[in-house]
């Protein structure tokens, strides 16, 4: 498999109405065209742990470098009666409902077809490692997957050649969970080639780009790499560049442990001491526990003022994010 070597790839439509993707991004737009005190009053910093909302351009770092761009985080909503209301990254979506009517159903819409579309990759992963194609959908998504989703706006550079701020609207870095699922509008996204060559990933319209992420490398044994990636700023009098990417990862009481693989061939020893390298830049101490313990230590470096008494990290600090949202006394 393609994957194997190169995580981005392009998939063809797997959308039911190709359309939904074009509502959803019509509408995005439109969010990010609102009066910044508008959008303010979305702050992320208003979601609380549901993590939703508004992010400031700049307001977010990776590896501590200043990001140019501006955020919406989104996610499927959850009722009063979910299981799991109340626990970090579940919710209700905030969103400028009186301005724009069609959002809330364009963006939920999408994520539907989009958490399909998530499990019919699972389906051809399990395949692709000579496991029953069900497998891995019912050992590391049920009941349910935990989807995040963004949508992103990159502002061009200035005409004074990169005198207004960065040059990348996000710096290197790795996902850092199962798949990333990202619908783009225009080039600027960049991924590191096996031969350590920064390769631009072309925009194919109606068409999807799929990162793997570190959990899922390690999951497979490396047979399916996260490989570092960045986004370039529009050039000078450019559109905005818009980004779509849906984070789609595993139950949140899923599971983590290697795959049984020793159906397959064993990596070469070189493999491995590559991937060893590649896992010792992730977050990732070791590969046990659940999926919500992995999150923890994301969740809380975010959220320092969060009590999550029942969760023991498994992970080591991020240093994807910086800002830091109060949510008041634990």
């Amino acid at each position: 498999m393609a994957i194997e070597t190169v995580p981005s790839i392009d998939i063809t439509p797997f959308l039911s109405d190709a359309g939904s993707a074009r509502a959803q991004g019509v509408s995005a737009k439109d969010f990010f065209a609102l009066p910044l005190e508008e959008k303010m009053e979305l702050d992320v910093s208003k979601g609380g742990a549901a993590w939703r909302g508004y992010m400031l351009q700049g307001g977010e770092h990776t590896h501590g470098r200043q990001d140019w761009k501006e955020g919406l985080y989104l996610g499927p909503e959850h009722g009063d009666d979910h299981p799991l209301v109340g626990m970090p990254l579940h919710g209700r979506n905030q969103l400028p409902d009186s301005r724009l009517p069609r959002m809330r159903h364009d963006v939920l819409s999408y994520l539907d077809q989009m958490t399909d579309l998530g499990k019919t990759l699972t389906d051809m992963l399990s395949l692709g490692l000579g496991l029953n194609a069900g497998y891995m959908r019912g050992k590391l998504l049920a009941p349910e997957p935990v989807v995040l989703f963004r949508c992103f706006k990159y502002t061009p550079l200035s005409a004074a050649s990169g005198t207004e701020g960065p040059t990348y609207g996000i710096g290197e870095h790795t996902d850092f969970g199962y798949l990333t699922i990202l619908k783009v509008d225009s080039p600027g996204l960049q991924v590191l080639s096996p031969s350590d060559e920064w390769v631009d990933v072309p925009v194919v319209e109606d068409a999807f780009i799929v990162n793997v992420g570190d959990m899922l490398d390690q999951l497979t044994h490396g047979r399916f790499r996260s490989r570092p990636h960045r986004v370039q700023r529009p050039r000078a009098g450019a559109a905005a560049r818009y980004s779509f990417p849906v984070f789609f990862d595993f139950a949140w009481d899923a599971k983590m442990e290697r795959l049984p693989l020793d159906h397959l061939p064993p990596p070469t020893e070189g493999d491995m001491a590559e991937a060893r390298r590649r896992w010792a830049k992730t977050t990732f101490r070791e590969v046990d526990g659940t999926w919500s313990r992995y999150l923890a230590r994301k969740v809380q470096k975010v959220f320092p003022g969060l009590a999550l008494p029942d969760f023991e990290p498994n992970a080591a600090p991020s240093t994807r994010f910086q800002r830091v949202v109060d949510v008041g006394p634990g």
